[in-house]
């Protein structure tokens, strides 16, 4: 549901991820950043903003 809001809003859906880390699991957080930096970087700036710009 949340991705098709963000769609709604014209926002990538590429940029919503969820992930159940623990506290204790410090590494896992760590790989699952780095995974969503990555994806988000492909998908490159927010095309909204950019129709917004110009």
């Amino acid at each position: 549901m949340m991705k098709s809001f963000l769609q709604y809003l014209g926002i990538e859906p590429e940029r919503y991820q969820m992930a159940w880390i623990s506290g204790s699991e410090g590494q896992k957080f760590a790989d699952v950043m780095t995974h969503v930096v990555d994806e988000v970087k492909k998908v490159g700036p927010n095309r909204k903003l950019r129709e917004e710009h110009e």
